[in-house]
């Protein structure tokens, strides 16, 4: 009987605790339109692609108004060499041709002159990792966990390249397009902290992080891993960024600002532009599943 009444009692708590749910609206007042770059140079021939927009408000569903009237150039500071980008297709392009702007070991500062300021961002573009291979298996049945559905699930091999510390952004994309269903990832030295190792194989939560077990790849699918290097500086701008971006629940981190390295060149200058300048090395490597 005492049973029994425990269980009428918690059955009352539970729907008055679910009828307490109020949809509230909130009114929330516009911010300011804030500027942001969107610019990372690669160590690929042909067209880079630098955005400057405004950011929209947070309950705004519209794209972002894209900057125009500009003057926007990267500089080769190791080589003096200076790429102007020009305005069209709704961003700031420069088509290097069958050349590359980016080259490891170079270091590169972004220029944007603007509503009558300078401003300037530098970065170093560091060496990357060449992907061995990509491997699959099928999966069913008892090789799953509880939370796994049936399908391939693909791993990546690549080996962090010896006698200095490296910064890796570990990017998954399926069928073309970039895979929403895993993280990106980053790393130090194919680890997740730096003096931990050095020339080894990347650890085995990057190499089976290209797999989602909620989505698992199916026959016919394309994979594609695609490495970036970045520089300290840029892995510490990318390591905040993706833990707001993918954090929630409980332990959820508190949202804040994420830095930029673009400073406005007058000291008295109130303006500011947000985002972020970063040059990377890429390697790839794309598997079908058959």
């Amino acid at each position: 009987m005492k049973h029994y009444k425990l269980y009428i009692v918690a059955l009352i708590a539970l729907y008055s605790l679910s009828s307490c749910e109020k949809v509230i609206d909130l009114n929330v007042s516009d911010g300011q339109k804030l500027p942001y770059v969107d610019a990372w140079i690669t160590d690929k021939p042909g067209k880079q692609v630098i955005k400057f927009q405004r950011a929209v408000n947070y309950l705004e569903n519209k794209e972002p108004e894209v900057i125009t009237g500009a003057q926007i150039a990267v500089t080769d500071i190791t080589d003096n060499k200076t790429y102007n980008f020009t305005f069209q297709n709704g961003a700031y392009e420069y088509d290097a041709g069958a050349a590359a702007i980016g080259i490891v070991g170079h270091e590169y500062k972004l220029t944007i002159s603007w509503d009558g300021q300078q401003f300037e961002a530098t970065d170093k573009l560091n060496r990357v990792a060449a992907i061995d291979s990509i491997v699959y298996k099928y999966q069913e049945g008892d090789d799953l966990e509880a939370d796994e559905e049936v399908g391939y699930y693909a791993d990546f091999y690549a080996r962090d390249l010896p006698g200095a510390t490296d910064y890796t952004w570990i990017r998954t994309y399926k069928n073309g397009s970039l895979n929403y269903h895993v993280n990106e990832m980053v790393a130090i030295d194919a680890s997740f902290y730096e003096d931990a190792s050095d020339g080894y194989t990347f650890i085995e939560p990057f190499r089976e992080g290209i797999t989602s077990g909620e989505h698992p790849y199916q026959k016919g699918d394309v994979v594609k891993v695609l490495l970036r290097s970045m520089s300290k500086p840029t892995y510490d701008f990318m390591d905040q960024l993706l833990d707001q971006l993918y954090s929630g629940g409980l332990f959820a981190e508190v949202l804040q600002n994420v830095p930029s390295n673009i400073f406005n060149k007058q000291t008295t200058g109130k303006t500011k532009i947000y985002g972020w300048f970063g040059t990377v090395a890429e390697s790839e490597l794309s598997k079908t599943i058959q």
